[in-house]
């Protein structure tokens, strides 16, 4: 099994395949185009996808999406990606549902229409949580 060999040949460390991603995209401006804390947010997420999922990595870019709530407009803004490279068995109901209140919590206080979220190469609109 090449997994196998290349964990030889890398010292890598053995266990479950992580190989199940989930990327989290941090705004940086409310849905009114208000300045939001980034950093401090992109931070809350670092510590709550390690916390976790085992780990987190941020990295900056630029977005852009269409806010269909308000006729359609286009929004620009800085962004940050925070991905968690993990087991698929962390990725379980109990993380979900502490994942989900971040997300919740994370929409309502930065004032967005909704949260972005690729789950293993799947994207989600976060808009509510039941």
């Amino acid at each position: 099994m090449a997994t196998a060999t290349t964990r030889k040949w890398l010292g890598a460390a053995g266990g479950e395949r992580k190989d199940f991603v989930v990327t989290l995209f941090v705004p940086s401006v409310t849905r009114d185009g208000i300045p939001l804390d980034h950093a401090a947010w992109r931070a809350r997420a670092l510590e709550t996808m390690a916390r976790l999922f085992g780990g987190a990595t941020a990295m900056e870019g630029e977005g852009a999406w269409r806010d269909d709530g308000r006729g359609g407009e286009i929004k620009l803004e800085k962004i940050s990606t925070v991905d968690s490279f993990m087991a698929r068995s962390s990725w379980n109901g109990k993380t979900v549902s502490e994942f989900g209140k971040f997300l919740q919590k994370m929409r309502r206080e930065t004032n967005q229409g909704a949260i972005g979220l690729s789950v293993d190469g799947e994207y989600f609109s976060i808009e509510e949580f039941s």
